[in-house]
C-alpha cells in the first residue's frame, strides 16, 4: 500500500520507461539505416527491417521491461534518476539488453543476423537511452508547474530538520508535487496550542493535499491531527523515524484485525527463500567435499606429519541458527594440547605450528566448514559462528548481539569481506561486526549471497592485516 507521495513520485516510473522503448526502437531503426550505408551494400534503402532481423528489436523490449519488473521496482526507477544517476540506469540496461541478445544468438547459432546491425544496435543503444531520458527530465522540468492537478504538501518538524525537508522537495515540482509550507517548531513547543490553531490556519492557507507530520506522536494526538486534516480535506502522513527511531526499513503489514509496523525484516523466513539459499549451500558445499576436500586433507595430513602430529580436523561447539550448539570441522593448525582453545589467535601466536599461519592466512582451515554446509549446521554465507562463552562476552558489548542467530551462520559473510574479521581487541570492532551481519540478515538475497562469495576469493588473497 502505497501514500499519496508515492503514488505521485512512483507514478511516474511507466512514462519514463515508454521513453526508453521509444529510445530503443529509434536506436534499432538508426541502427538498420546506418547498417545499410556501410559498405559492403546493395543501395536498395529499405526502411522497414526484415521480420529476421526485427526480432532484435522485439527481444530487446521485453528485456527492457523485463530488467525494469526486477532491478528498478519498488520506486528504485524514479528515485534513481531524481538522484542523477540517469547514466548508471544506461549501463545497467545496455548491460541487461546485450546479455539478452548474446544469449539469444548463443543458443541460435544457425541464425542469420547481420553483424553490422548489431554492432551498430549496441553503439547507439546507450546514447540513445541516456539521452531519452534527459529529454524528458527537461521536458518535465518546463511542463512540472503546469501539471495538474498538482499534490500540494504541507511538512511539520522541529527546526533541525527544516532544510533538510526542503532540500528533499527541491527536485519534486517537475513532478507536479508543490510544497506549500513547512512548520517548523521548537521540540518542546509542540503542545495543544500549535495543533489547534497554527496548524489549522497552515492547512486553510495552503489548502494541502498532504499533511507530512515529522514530530514524535501517539495515538491520542495522531487521532486529532488527523481530524483536523480530514475536515479540512487533507490526507495524513506519520514520518515514523521521530517515534522508532533510526531502525532502518520500517515494513507496515495490514491483516483483518492487525495494523503491524516491523522494525526487522527477515527474508529467510520464506520458504521459498530458505530453498533458494539451501539450494544454493548444496550445489558449492557438495562439489567441494567431493572434489577438493579429499585432496586439502591429503596435503593437510602431509603438514601435520612433517610439523605437528596429529589429529587432522580440530572440532569445536560453536553456536548456530537459534543459538543451538553444533560441531565446527576446521583443519587443525594448532599444536596438540595447548590447554587455550577459548583464548582468540593473535598474530605470531605461538600456540600455532610452521605452515599452521599459511593455512590460517589463506584460510584452507576453514575448507572442512564445508561439511557443516553439507550437514545443515552452517550456510556458504551467513555471520559467523563464535563459542558459547564468547557470546556471552559480545552480548554485554553490544545489545543487538541476538539478531545475528536468526539465520544459519556462514563459512564467509557479509563482515568478512569487509575487513571485520580477525581477533577482537576493541568494544567497537564487534559493533561494526554485528551491525555487517544484521544488515545481513534483513538485507539477504540471492544476488547478495553470490556477491559475497565474489568478494570472498579476492579478500582471501589479500593477506587481510588481522587474519592470524
Amino acid at each position: 500500500m502505497q501514500d499519496s507521495l508515492s503514488q505521485r513520485v512512483r507514478g511516474w516510473t511507466p512514462f519514463f520507461v515508454l521513453v526508453d522503448i521509444i529510445s530503443v526502437a529509434g536506436a534499432f531503426l538508426a541502427a538498420f539505416i546506418f547498417s545499410q550505408l556501410i559498405p559492403p551494400h546493395t543501395f536498395d534503402l529499405t526502411w522497414v527491417p526484415p521480420v529476421k532481423e526485427g526480432i532484435l528489436l522485439s527481444l530487446s523490449l521485453c528485456g527492457l521491461v523485463l530488467h525494469t519488473v526486477i532491478w528498478l521496482r519498488e520506486g528504485h526507477y524514479m528515485y534513481q534518476l531524481l538522484n542523477g544517476r540517469s547514466f548508471r540506469i544506461c549501463a545497467a540496461q545496455l548491460l541487461f539488453l546485450a546479455l539478452t541478445l548474446f544469449i539469444y544468438l548463443a543458443l541460435w547459432r544457425d541464425y542469420q543476423v547481420s553483424r553490422k546491425l548489431l554492432l551498430f544496435f549496441l553503439a547507439l543503444l546507450g546514447p540513445c537511452l541516456w539521452t531519452g531520458k534527459i529529454v524528458f527530465l527537461q521536458l518535465l522540468k518546463i511542463m512540472g508547474k503546469r501539471i495538474q492537478p498538482r499534490l500540494r504538501i504541507l511538512v511539520v518538524c522541529d527546526e533541525t530538520g527544516e532544510d533538510a525537508t526542503r532540500q528533499w522537495f527541491s527536485n519534486k515540482t517537475m513532478l507536479g508535487i508543490h510544497l506549500c509550507e513547512v512548520l517548523a517548531t521548537e521540540a518542546d513547543a509542540c503542545h495543544e496550542t500549535f495543533l489547534e490553531h497554527r496548524l489549522e490556519e497552515a492547512i486553510k492557507r495552503g489548502r494541502p493535499n498532504l499533511l507530512i507530520w515529522r514530530l514524535p506522536t501517539d495515538a491520542a494526538r495522531t487521532e486529532k491531527i488527523r481530524q483536523i486534516a480530514e475536515s479540512h480535506g487533507t490526507h495524513l502522513a506519520v514520518d515514523l523515524l521521530p517515534i522508532v527511531g533510526d531502525m532502518g526499513s520500517v515494513q507496515l503489514t495490514e491483516y483483518s484485525q492487525m495494523k503491524l509496523v516491523s522494525l526487522h525484516k527477515h527474508p529467510l523466513v520464506s520458504p521459498a527463500h530458505r530453498f533458494l539459499k539451501r539450494l544454493l549451500d548444496v550445489s558449492i558445499s557438495l562439489p567441494v567435499v567431493v572434489f577438493v576436500l579429499p585432496f586439502l586433507c591429503a596435503g593437510v595430513w602431509l603438514l601435520h606429519r612433517l610439523f605437528s602430529p596429529g589429529p587432522l580436523f580440530f572440532r569445536q561447539s560453536r553456536s548456530g541458527a537459534d543459538s543451538q550448539m553444533f560441531q565446527i570441522y576446521k583443519f587443525r593448525t594448532m599444536n596438540v594440547n595447548h590447554g587455550s582453545e577459548s583464548v582468540q589467535a593473535r598474530p605470531n601466536d605461538t600456540r600455532i605450528f610452521k605452515c599452521g599461519a599459511l593455512l590460517r592466512k589463506l584460510s584452507i582451515d576453514e575448507m572442512p566448514q564445508f561439511l557443516n554446509v553439507l550437514l545443515g549446521n552452517m550456510s556458504v554465507v551467513g555471520p559467523r559462528p563464535h563459542m558459547a562463552e564468547h557470546d556471552a562476552i559480545f552480548t554485554l558489548e553490544c545489545s543487538q548481539y541476538a539478531l545475528r542467530h536468526t539465520v544459519k551462520p556462514g563459512v564467509t559473510g557479509l563482515a568478512q569481506v569487509r575487513g571485520q574479521r580477525g581477533p577482537v581487541d576493541h568494544a567497537s570492532e564487534i559493533k561494526h561486526r554485528v551491525t555487517s551481519d544484521i544488515e545481513y540478515c534483513q538485507n539477504w538475497s540471492f544476488y547478495l549471497d553470490l556477491q559475497i562469495i565474489a568478494r570472498t576469493f579476492l579478500h582471501v588473497f589479500s593477506f587481510h592485516a588481522k587474519s592470524c
